[in-house]
């Protein structure tokens, strides 16, 4: 009767080790391992490397010692995968600890506020829980997925930015995204134009938190994931639009902390989405960046002036001069004072005065909070 063991024998390292376990049924079947090898046609030198573990225990070798020896090939094998993959845990270990300084870049405490790590990692577990939330295997793959295609993503703003956070920025922006993503019906172009039409309308609400929680609603219906994400410093985003396995996200900040900006922003993305769909990623610092040389930029913003300013009022908004004038021309639009004062200081160059007092100020991070 064949001997049991279990992954749990104390004797085994960790990990069940086939060759161990085959050592242990030949002597308590008084088999050498010249007579196993004569046998089962295996060369004395390969039952060998078998026992030591220098060789792997193939499903053929398995199957032969199943014959043999009674022990079902399943078994042989169940052990040889676990002895693979503790083995690979291993040098894995090794490998993390050759990552820490590339995980030691990141800001700490940046890291630890997004609860992207605990206090307590440190070293290996640092780098291992930073690539799992990047979903990578490795710094030269973070490297290839998230930082060499930020060249070829379209930025409307001239400022010095640090790749490494607009890709923490980004890979949360994801996160945040999932829950909504997995319920998201197939992308509508014609509903998200009826979408873009109805937001200024949600400007009014005097709950600004429940009016966004209104367009991530009134965008869903148009397949498009709509997600808040408190802005990362240095990274100059104030919203993203992109297309994550076919489903367009747009991800917004409170960069500005103003209520025109933040339903400015939101429209220059669906811009973006349907303007130019699945051609790139767009990030933006918003409506004061200085966007002429890029037609693309230049089309989103236009998008978003017509839809919160219709082109038969501009002239009316510049006339204006008093803050009497602004609330009029916003009571007769159905939108915010805050989004024409904000317009009336993009079209103007004025951003001090009475009338740019009018810009409803906000921090969507903690009104959402």
């Amino acid at each position: 009767m064949m001997t049991t063991y279990t992954a749990t024998d104390p004797q085994f390292d960790f990990a069940p080790q086939p060759g161990r376990w085959l050592q242990r049924e030949l002597d308590h079947q008084a088999i050498s391992q010249a007579q196993l090898a004569a046998r089962t046609g295996l060369s004395t030198k390969h039952i060998n490397l078998v026992i030591k573990g220098t060789a792997a225990l193939s499903p053929e070798v398995a199957v032969t010692l199943e014959q043999i020896l009674g022990t079902s090939a399943e078994a042989w094998l169940h052990m040889e995968a676990e002895r693979q993959i503790h083995q690979a845990r291993k040098d894995r270990s090794r490998a993390l600890a050759g990552f820490v300084d590339w995980a030691s870049s990141f800001p700490r405490q940046l890291l630890i506020d997004r609860k992207v790590i605990e206090k307590t990692d440190v070293g290996s577990e640092l780098a291992a829980k930073l690539l799992d939330f990047f979903s990578v295997a490795s710094p030269s793959a973070y490297t290839k997925t998230w930082l060499e295609p930020q060249a070829s993503y379209k930025r409307s703003q001239v400022h010095s930015i640090d790749p490494n956070l607009t890709a923490l920025w980004l890979r949360l922006s994801e996160q945040h995204a999932e829950r909504l993503m997995a319920n998201a019906p197939a992308y509508d172009a014609a509903k998200l134009k009826a979408a873009a039409e109805h937001l200024p309308k949600l400007t009014v609400t005097e709950d600004v938190a429940e009016a966004f929680i209104q367009a991530q609603q009134l965008l869903l219906t148009a397949g498009v994931v709509l997600v808040f994400v408190p802005e990362v410093p240095n990274t100059r985003i104030s919203g993203v639009s992109r297309w994550i396995n076919g489903t367009p996200m747009i991800a917004v900040t409170s960069r500005y902390k103003a209520l025109d900006s933040l339903w400015f922003t939101i429209l220059h993305e669906i811009a973006h989405v349907l303007l130019h769909p699945k051609r790139s990623t767009f990030i933006d610092e918003g409506f004061k960046a200085d966007d002429d040389a890029d037609a693309q930029e230049t089309a989103a913003n236009t998008f978003a002036q017509d839809h919160l300013i219709p082109a038969d009022y501009r002239a009316q908004l510049t006339r204006n001069t008093t803050e009497k004038g602004i609330v009029s021309l916003a009571k007769t639009l159905g939108v915010a004072p805050s989004l024409v004062a904000g317009q009336w200081s993009f079209r103007t160059k004025i951003w001090g005065g009475p009338i740019a007092k009018l810009r409803k100020k906000i921090d969507l991070a903690e009104l959402l909070s």
